[in-house]
């Protein structure tokens, strides 16, 4: 998410307001990202950069309509989420507004990209406890800088999500099991820590690789709740998708890489990739197998001040397919092939769902045309499923006090979500060379293999 605004929207730092002069915290506004010194903000520097808003960017509105949050004992509402690359936290008034939020990059990525790099590095225990540490830290920042918005009188609850692997690392569980076949998970259920002095309640995961995360996407989008058929694909370091209603609900998730998260041409968010190679593909300087015209073929084209190469259009390819051949493979297990006219709606979650152009989508094969009409931003569904989870929790009458309910995981939706290992289904491959092409064309390009 913060890569998103910084990448996307080219902000300039100031200093905010409850500033203690480390240097790491800023409004957002203006042309530039800088630090309050005035200096351009180096890469190794937006490693450790914190953001404070007032704005209230990431939480989509449409999932859920702004409505108060009344509490008997004073409590404002905290969400977080913890991606594998960011990490976002918002402070909710008791309007149901934003009062300010928090993003910042995950401190854990020097120990990988990937789910399964920070597994591989906790096996060290001292390296699992460095990874543990730093996010609770990360957390304990964004708590002690929501304080100053606090009446004297007022004190805050928190409600988290985060995929399985991150939630591990947070809570101190050896991740091992989820790295290994059967990627079994023992730790899944809703969890109540506490988190700088904050009471907090974790989202259910669904399994080693569909996490809390998902969870709170579903429950944002209602889909425990709703007959009408949603399609919620969240797409950044890790790809997860479900499809279903409150009859069924089945979910998939694969590794997508850095390809929708800026990682593809440095300082290019994965939206606007998707953007240009739309463009291009239009405009017929790249046709349908990825390759670029012949003149382009070697340095690649520049559009604007961004070169789009040979390589980075085989990065978004392979993150493509992934994505694609889940989406066909879900539609299938739930009975339907292609009948696309079947799915009411189809939310794209995170950030990069959130700029993402559904034409430009459908023009490279991202999504099947056929969705194109049927898609919506959903922002961080994660954040928005903690905000209605929040909100119910903290309402009088509507549960015990702050605990949740012993039937929280069937309340969520996430007990009884059939869960797909793409890797050994036997279609996947197939698929996956297949929806390499940007026209969802019927067979594998021979590109593919080059």
């Amino acid at each position: 998410m913060y890569d998103q605004y910084l990448l996307g929207q080219n902000f300039r730092g100031t200093k905010c307001q409850i500033c203690t002069g480390c240097g790491r915290c800023f409004f957002l506004g203006g042309t530039q990202v800088q630090t309050d010194r005035g200096e351009a903000l180096s890469e190794d520097g937006r490693q450790n950069l914190h953001v404070v808003t007032t704005n209230g960017l990431g939480t989509s509105g449409f999932l859920i309509p702004s409505a108060p949050i009344p509490s008997a004992h004073g409590e404002r509402l905290v969400t977080a989420d913890i991606g594998t690359t960011t990490i976002a936290v918002q402070l909710y008034d008791d309007k149901g507004n934003i009062t300010t939020d928090y993003a910042g990059v995950n401190p854990q990525v020097r120990f990988g990209a990937d789910v399964l790099s920070r597994i591989q590095a906790a096996r060290e225990p001292e390296t699992a406890e460095t990874m543990r540490r730093e996010v609770l830290t990360e957390l304990e920042v964004a708590v002690e800088c929501f304080r100053a918005f606090l009446q004297p009188e007022e004190s805050m609850r928190m409600v988290l999500a985060g995929n399985t692997t991150m939630i591990y690392l947070l809570m101190g569980y050896d991740p091992a099991e989820l790295g290994r076949a059967p990627f079994d998970a023992s730790h899944l259920a809703a969890i109540e820590t506490v988190i700088g002095d904050v009471p907090c309640v974790i989202f259910p995961g669904i399994s080693a690789f569909v996490g809390g995360d998902i969870t709170a996407g579903m429950y944002a989008c209602g889909m425990q709740e709703r007959q009408e058929l949603t399609l919620l694909v969240d797409l950044g370091t890790n790809g997860e998708m479900v499809l279903g209603n409150r009859d069924r609900r089945i979910a998939c998730a694969t590794a997508a890489g850095p390809a929708f998260e800026g990682g593809v041409n440095r300082g290019v968010w994965g939206a606007d990739m998707i953007h240009l190679l739309a463009r291009l593909k239009r405009e017929g300087i790249m046709d349908e197998t990825g390759l670029l015209a012949d003149a382009y073929f070697e340095d690649g084209i520049l559009i604007g001040d961004v070169r789009v190469t040979q390589e980075a259009i085989r990065a978004i390819q392979l993150a493509k397919g992934a994505i694609g051949a889940g989406i066909r493979i879900l539609m299938k297990e739930y009975g339907l092939q292609e009948d696309w006219q079947a799915i009411d709606r189809v939310v794209l979650a995170g950030g990069f769902g959130y700029y993402l152009r559904a034409e430009d989508a459908a023009e490279v094969g991202l999504l099947p045309r056929e969705l194109e009409t049927k898609c919506l931003a959903g922002g961080n569904t994660a954040l928005v499923g903690a905000l209605r989870l929040g909100r119910e929790l903290l309402t009088p009458g509507t549960a015990e006090g702050w605990r949740p309910p012993e039937d929280i995981c069937e309340r969520l939706g996430a007990r009884g979500v059939e869960v797909l290992n793409l890797a050994e289904h036997p279609d996947f491959e197939q698929m996956y060379f297949q929806y390499m092409n940007f026209d969802n064309c019927s067979e594998p390009s021979e590109f593919i293999g080059k």
